[in-house]
């Protein structure tokens, strides 16, 4: 394998590390961030308020017919 055997190879692959890595980190950190919002308190707690407003229309709806 010829790679790093040069000083300038080496200087390459630091910099090529130094550009890649950070965008890697950056998108696992988004990924983990973005999935971590199922779990939200809030979010839940504006479904279940969405689901309990759905459910009172629908019966308010049935016991005007």
């Amino acid at each position: 394998m010829a790679l790093a055997y040069t000083a300038s190879a080496w200087t390459q692959v630091i910099v090529a590390l130094s550009i890649f890595v950070p965008v890697v980190a950056a998108g696992a950190i988004t990924i983990v961030v973005l999935r971590g919002s199922k779990n939200d308190p809030d979010v839940q707690r504006w479904q279940r308020q969405a689901e309990e407003r759905k459910r009172l229309e629908q019966e308010a709806e049935a016991h005007s017919d």
